[in-house]
């Protein structure tokens, strides 16, 4: 009886495993337009996406006792884009992007955006680029299922049109976004997604990357859509 159980316990694990691996399967063959179509439900839907025209976005951080204030202003109307990084309240690190060119204000000094450099950010000009990236002319490939955080992700590889590479990561059980690879800004992971006027906003972001003593882990203050932006910001 008891090799029998054993047998019984075996044929059912080998059942089991060919089960994964048979979802697994399926899941891998999901197409770049699927894990995105599937992604932009997860987060309101198409029409509540068309209808946003801007979004600012403060955030906040510690590193080594120090408080860091990340902001971001995407103004897709106008194509128009302001990130900025104040530490203390100084302003460390600020770009802007408009009319086509961009400039990078960093320790003091401002240097125009070179090519391959509008080309990394100007999708996120968009305040959801990921439907714009066949637009853009963007080349999406899809590869392998990968864990991130202890979660099954799609991965969605994209080839800019001046060669920047990036890697995104997509749960397979909520469609959500949990991480953004590149190789000049390091890891970006999303965490924690809430509901903001009707939009999932991922309230948690955590900033891995060669320059970085130590991971930031960045947590939302504010987010606010379609305000009427002073043209300052983007001086």
């Amino acid at each position: 009886m008891k090799k029998v159980a054993v047998s019984c316990f075996m044929i059912l694990s080998l059942i089991q495993a060919d089960v994964w691996a048979f979802t697994a399967e399926i899941a891998a063959e999901k197409s770049p337009k699927e894990i995105i179509d599937a992604y932009v439900k997860a987060v309101g839907g198409l029409d509540k996406i068309n209808g946003i025209k801007n979004m600012m976005i403060v955030m906040e951080a510690n590193l080594q006792g120090m408080t860091l204030e990340i902001s971001s202003t995407s103004d897709q109307e106008n194509k128009r884009l302001m990130q900025q990084t104040a530490m203390n309240g100084n302003v460390v690190q600020k770009t802007v992007v408009k009319n086509g060119k961009g400039y990078i204000y960093a320790m003091g000094e401002k240097q125009e955006l070179r090519e391959d450099q509008l080309d990394a950010v100007n999708a996120q000009i968009f305040v959801f680029p990921e439907i714009q990236y066949e637009k853009l002319g963007y080349t999406l490939t899809a590869g392998d299922i990968q864990n991130i955080d202890g979660e099954e992700a799609y991965t969605l590889n994209i080839v800019t049109p001046k060669g920047i590479e990036t890697t995104e990561y997509y749960s397979t059980r909520s469609g959500l976004k949990l991480r953004t690879s590149t190789e000049q800004a390091g890891d970006i992971s999303y965490a924690n997604y809430e509901e903001v006027d009707g939009i999932m906003i991922p309230t948690k972001m955590t900033i891995s990357n060669a320059m970085l003593p130590m991971p930031i882990e960045a947590t939302m203050v504010t987010v606010k859509f379609n305000e009427i932006l002073d043209n300052s910001l983007f001086e």
